[in-house]
């Protein structure tokens, strides 16, 4: 299969936008345009992590959602005029492939680890779509900060942008005014403002994202969980000691992620109501440095959970199915991969928040 048979939107496509929107914000797509490789036509693809938590070239995803994938350690077969490029270019790709969660802001990490030159201002940010729908997540995180300087909620606040509109305002008495307000509050130099704001919003930006990103797969592991429950009286599973086991296992795996997961943003709140007592520069730099040391294992636990279960709303979208297919599907598709979210998740247990 030649590369130029199977490629993502094209710029002038109508669905380019939603194709470069999914791959900003999704906990598990990384658009390889951003990545400065040299084999024509990788750049034009996305490095996706499958089901099973492996990763994996997407060739193309059609609308049914259906997608091509081909394992990095087979793409010489895509790229067969191009074998020296791609050789050179395998051990990046290898390097991306260790990274958890494709989401932006373990990416921007991970990336600046790898020493690769990229503006993160650009290309690792959430789509204007998505920070609108955060909107309400961040107002748990711009209120206390209006609070803090302004000492009153008479402000009409939604994003970090709202709060750079106050001290930018069009009368530069005031906007100075309120600058020095807030140097003085949060013990800020007053050319550093807009930078503390800035790495302010970015940091409870990623929280929010998370937390949505949390939001939704919670509910979604319920339900799966509810759809196992029909098997525990399946007298064919119940005489299956194996069977019966590998679903005890995965039962256990996946509730103890949602309570340690859970737990931890429970922490990040409890550590965010002290940090909002007392907002100023040390304080924020020690807030920031904990919700950026997480953002690997939430990220790659949510991710891997995000995964699975869509597929399985995919396969089973009116949860449906006999014991023998649901018992297969845990079998192939949930247990593989699974001891990686464990792992995770128990590594930020043990290290603590």
């Amino acid at each position: 299969m030649a590369e130029e048979a199977v490629p993502p939107p094209a710029a002038g496509d109508a669905n380019v936008e939603e194709y470069d929107a999914e791959g900003q914000d999704a906990l598990h797509i990384l658009p390889l345009r951003i990545i400065p490789l040299e084999t024509p036509g990788l750049r034009r693809l996305r490095l996706i992590k499958n089901v099973r938590l492996d990763t994996v070239v997407e060739l193309y995803k059609d609308q049914g959602h259906k997608s091509a994938q081909v394992p990095l350690d087979t793409l010489h077969s895509v790229f067969q005029s191009y074998a020296d490029p791609l050789r050179r270019d395998m051990p990046l790709l290898q390097s991306l492939a260790s990274i958890p969660s494709f989401d932006v802001y373990t990416l921007r990490v991970a990336l600046r680890a790898l020493n690769l030159s990229i503006d993160t201002k650009k290309e690792l940010q959430l789509s204007d779509g998505k920070r609108r729908e955060l909107t309400e997540h961040m107002k748990v995180f711009t209120h206390p900060l209006i609070q803090q300087i302004y000492g009153s909620d008479d402000f009409q606040v939604n994003d970090v942008s709202d709060i750079m509109k106050l001290i930018s305002s069009p009368n530069r008495e005031d906007a100075l005014k309120n600058l020095r307000m807030m140097s003085q509050k949060l013990n800020v130099p007053l050319t550093e403002i807009p930078r503390f704001l800035e790495d302010y919003g970015d940091t409870f930006l990623s929280l929010a994202y998370f937390r949505s990103c949390l939001d939704l797969v919670v509910p979604q592991v319920q339900g799966f969980l509810d759809w196992l429950k029909p098997l525990e009286e399946n007298q064919m599973i119940k005489q299956d000691r194996m069977s019966k086991q590998m679903l005890d296992k995965v039962k256990e795996s996946l509730s103890g992620v949602i309570i340690s997961l859970t737990g931890r943003f429970e922490a990040f709140n409890r550590k965010s109501a002290d940090f909002w007592k007392d907002i100023n520069a040390d304080s924020f730099s020690r807030m920031k440095d904990l919700v950026f040391s997480n953002h690997r294992s939430i990220g790659g636990v949510l991710c891997g959970l995000s995964v699975k279960m869509q597929l399985w709303r995919d396969r089973f979208p009116t949860a449906s199915g006999g014991p023998n297919k649901r018992l297969e599907f845990v079998r192939s598709e949930i247990v593989p991969g699974m001891q990686i979210i464990d792992e995770l998740e128990a590594a930020a247990r043990k290290r603590g928040i």
